[in-house]
């Protein structure tokens, strides 16, 4: 048997296809040489072909003849299909279809279907005929005993009434030994000549029988499809119970013309993954999931992301490795062997040459075996695309690809790897493109929210420094009570000198009117003086700023929008958004310039009319006797009543930015609290997005101790900042935070840091990176697995190994290569056959899978499509004998020294053959495959 070393691949079949020695609705006139030709030039790209005559074999062995002559070489393989009615007739009136599908392979084959059927018999008026041509002339010729009819007339009249009972055709099908273990019963399941038009009275027994005695169904209806294959409104375990296994669905073209060949109605080609051989036809009937109906090809993975074949380069001249392609299939490949045969050594070079960043993240973590240490050795990955990655290119393109190694699954749930673990369960979940926008959304506002922090920090601390310098000001100047009280002082001096002079009541309350008036005037000058200054900084800071604030807005844009910072799109955009913003900064420079405008000439107003005042006080004060005196005091009280009128200035500067100061510490807070609330809203989002009802994934807020520690860091250890650590740190050291309250537990803390006992800080370290490092985005997300209500901290290694490889078989959109170094490590057997094979099963329908195992369940009943058997042998200068040798094909793959194990080379045995001695229990996987079809 051919070995097809890429294994189980997906091929066009069609296997109905009748041929010119067909007696019944035949077209092709009897014409061999245009029918021949049809099949060679046809582009439909069938491989096999189930050659298809009534009763007979006699158009294959033609078939055959030409295929010795070395035509149809465009075809993989031929194989006999016979078709016979059989009754109960349908409602139609028409014989129930039913086929044999027969192994081609015994070289004795033809010789062993003819002496079947001479024993498969029908009587007519006590005379019996075998299914043999001559004999059904005969019948034929029976059938019409007053009329003289051609050879071919008779054996087409013979044929069309040749229909043995159901029960004569199984008891004789069950009585052919060689036949029965060489062929596959398929039959029609049309209402016209198949088992679903059967009349119901009285037979519904025979149609379930029927279903239990075939191994197929000829149908291409989609409610077949379903119903067969467990697929429709009853579950598979249902259809297991209700027909004994389910039933694969297999479809032709039933071409009776040169025009219908390889073309079934609609489109609806046979597509069968398996070899081009009856043992991987026989497949199907174990996994009906290899059959399926299609106008294309089932096989989509794309060629950039699935490995071809891979070799060692070996330059050693010691004969370690041969130079021959190790071939991968798309979906699940095992690499079986003994023990240090080069199993894991193979899977690891595969990694190594695709991606070594991956391979040393993950044998870091799981202290697995390296093999980096072979000197003269190179290694080489050629992808379905034609695409080179190898081993000694350091400058080749890393591709995707996710590599298990041994003991990796189980240093996930530790304490070094839940890093690793967090990571796994992330990718899971960002499956979910719901989830994933509601994670991008959520982190483009976490990112806005710690950017808000950041320039509130920054903001409070200008204020300070701004508070500080105001104050420092008002301090040069003097304190108001002290300054009242020698203005107080100064009046009661002046008061004594104008009471010397004599004043009228009328000349004081003068006086008083008209000082009065004069400070108002000063205090309305000094309010303009001090609005004056404020449009200045106004004006100074959007000269300063404007470009900063315009890059800061265009950088926080272009982050949130995900696009590359040299896209024509987001740079137009970005360009006329700027244009705007800087329209409406200049507007309101504009504005604020007309204001300046109007503030000169009311200041000279003011100081117009603080001279006509003055011009009034004038004759008031020459009237006083003391003049020179009084003008001195008249002067303190101008420069105290000046001063005072800077501090009330001063004053309302300060006050204004003691409250931006509490609006910056306020809004600060309020956003420190907003972003511990978005990481729980990233926890409550994921419980709403769950793998399956058995693994449960939950979520908390977790605090980074060592980003934390940078903040405690800034303090000397000793004294008061131990009042600090006191509320969230045992006695021993560790921290205890919660996560609730840790908003006001940062807020208590500022409070304490603006106190007398404030800790002392650290050289070099100032208070505003302590407060960063305070308000720093020290939070992770942590995520909580649990497996049938059992966390998977609690689980025993075998069964946590269960759930996290699920878990990454679950990256269901994820389609790069997984390569897996034995996940059955810790598991039994049942677990394996019951939970983790369909895991697998599930997995390789959408990426490449590579696995290493030493079970044969993860072989056999997870259904490799190929099979990589690895070999040492002893080391040997013998050219052409190599210590290390891999050889790989498919389950189907069988030869008929399948009981000699003592081989000399890996291509003295079959596929199968090697996975029965290799893998313990590979006997009883087959067996049980089998077994769960009802087949044995």
């Amino acid at each position: 048997m051919r070995l097809y070393e890429h294994g189980s691949e997906w091929r066009r079949w069609d296997l109905h296809v009748h041929t010119p020695d067909s007696v019944l609705e035949t077209q092709f006139k009897g014409d061999w040489d245009s029918y021949i030709k049809a099949i060679e030039e046809s582009d439909s790209g069938v491989a096999v072909i189930g050659v298809t005559d009534y009763c007979s074999i006699s158009g294959y062995e033609k078939i055959l003849e030409f295929r010795r002559k070395g035509r149809m070489s465009n075809i993989e393989a031929v194989m006999p299909n016979i078709e016979f009615r059989i009754t109960p007739n349908t409602d139609k009136n028409k014989g129930i279809n039913i086929h044999l599908l027969i192994n081609p392979e015994d070289s004795s084959h033809i010789f062993e279907i003819k002496n079947a059927l001479s024993r498969l018999v029908i009587e007519h008026q006590g005379q019996k005929y075998a299914c043999l041509e001559d004999q059904l002339i005969r019948y034929g010729r029976a059938l019409n005993p007053n009329s003289t009819i051609s050879d071919t007339a008779a054996l087409k009249d013979g044929v069309n009434n040749f229909k043995p009972s159901y029960d004569t055709f199984k008891n004789w099908y069950n009585g052919e030994k060689w036949l029965k273990n060489n062929s596959i019963v398929a039959v029609a399941n049309g209402s016209n000549d198949g088992v679903s038009g059967i009349k119901d009275g009285g037979f519904s027994g025979i149609k379930k029988d029927i279903y239990s005695f075939i191994d197929m169904v000829f149908s291409a209806t989609p409610s077949d499809i379903r119903y067969f294959t467990g697929q429709g409104d009853k579950s598979r375990d249902e259809i297991i119970s209700e027909l004994g296994r389910l039933i694969p669905c297999i479809h032709g073209s039933d071409a009776h013309g040169i025009d219908k060949l390889f073309k079934p109605d609609q489109n609806k080609y046979c597509w069968i993954k398996a070899d081009p051989t009856f043992n991987g036809l026989r497949q199907v009937v174990f996994e009906p999931d290899r059959a399926l109906i299609s106008e294309t090809s089932p096989e989509c993975k794309p060629n950039y992301q699935t490995i071809k074949r891979v070799r060692y380069i070996d330059s050693t001249g010691s004969n370690r490795f041969s130079n021959k392609w190790i071939s991968f299939n798309k979906d699940l490949n095992t690499i079986i062997g003994g023990k240090s045969s080069g199993k894991s050594m193979l899977l690891y070079h595969v990694a190594k040459a695709i991606n070594p960043d991956e391979v040393s993240s993950r044998v870091e973590l799981s202290r697995s075996s390296t093999y980096s240490d072979i000197p003269g050795l190179d290694f080489e990955v050629e992808w379905s695309n034609g695409e080179i990655s190898r081993l000694s290119n350091e400058s080749r393109q890393v591709k995707a690809i996710t590599y298990i190694p041994q003991l990796y699954i189980n240093q996930l749930a530790d304490k070094d790897g839940r890093e690793d673990l967090n990571s796994l369960i992330s990718k899971t979940l960002l499956q979910d493109l719901k989830y994933r926008d509601f994670v991008n959304d959520l982190e483009s506002e976490i990112r806005t929210v710690n950017s808000i922090i950041n320039e509130r920090i920054n903001t409070r601390f200008t204020l300070i420094s701004e508070h500080r310098r105001v104050l420092g000001e008002i301090n040069d100047i003097g304190d108001m009570p002290s300054i009242y009280g020698e203005i107080a002082f100064l009046e009661d001096k002046s008061k004594e000198i104008r009471d010397k002079s004599q004043w009228s009541d009328k000349q004081e309350e003068d006086y008083s009117r008209l000082t009065h008036k004069k400070q108002c005037v000063i205090k309305a000058k000094n309010k303009l003086e001090y609005i004056n200054l404020g449009l200045l900084k106004l004006m100074e800071s959007i000269g300063r700023r404007q470009e900063q604030w315009i890059n800061d807005i265009k950088e926080q844009m272009t982050q949130d929008s995900g696009l590359i910072s040299s896209s024509t799109i987001l740079d137009r955009i970005l360009g006329a958004m700027e244009g705007e913003i800087e329209k409406v900064l200049k507007n309101t420079k504009d504005n604020i310039l007309e204001k300046l405008k109007t503030i000169p000439d009311r200041i000279k107003n003011l100081d117009s009319r603080l001279g006509e005042i003055e011009e009034e006080l004038k004759p008031l004060e020459e009237g006083v006797k003391d003049k020179a005196a009084l003008e001195k005091l008249n002067n303190q009280l101008k420069v105290e009543r000046n001063k005072l009128a800077v501090i009330s200035v001063k004053l309302k500067e300060l006050g204004a930015l003691t409250e931006k100061g509490k609006n910056c510490n306020r809004e600060l807070n309020e956003q420190y609290s907003k972003l511990i609330s978005l990481y729980k809203a990233h926890c409550n989002k994921v419980s709403e997005h769950q793998i399956n009802d058995d693994i449960k994934i939950e979520a908390q807020v977790v605090i980074d101790t060592l980003k934390f520690d940078s903040f405690i860091n800034c303090f000397h250890r000793g004294g008061s900042i131990r009042t600090v650590l006191s509320d969230i740190q045992d006695d021993n050291g560790n921290y205890n935070f919660d996560i609730d309250n840790h908003a006001s537990f940062v807020e208590n803390t500022v409070d304490f840091l603006k106190g007398k006992d404030a800790p002392a800080l650290r050289k070099n370290c100032d208070l505003i990176d302590a407060y960063k490092h305070l308000y720093a985005d020290y939070f992770d997300i942590d995520f909580l697995v649990t497996y049938k209500n059992d966390s998977i901290t609690h689980m025993s290694p075998g069964k946590r190994g269960l759930v996290l490889l699920s878990l990454m078989l679950e990256l269901s959109n994820a389609t790069h290569p997984i390569l897996i170094d034995q996940p059955e490590d810790n598991l039994d057997n049942r677990t394996i056959y019951s939970e983790l094979k369909d895991f697998v099963r599930k997995c390789k329908s959408k990426r490449q899978i590579i696995m290493v195992t030493h079970n044969a369940n993860l072989v056999v009943a997870a259904d490799a499509e190929c099979v990589i058997v690895a070999d040492q042998r002893g080391q040997s200068d013998s050219i052409g004998i190599n210590q290390f040798e891999y050889i790989g094909g498919s389950l189907e793959h069988s030869l008929s020294s399948d009981n000699n194990y003592d081989y000399q080379s890996l291509e003295e045995l079959g596929i199968r053959q090697h996975v029965c001695h290799i893998l313990e229990g590979g006997i009883n996987a087959f067996k049980e495959r089998e077994k769960k079809y009802n087949l044995v």
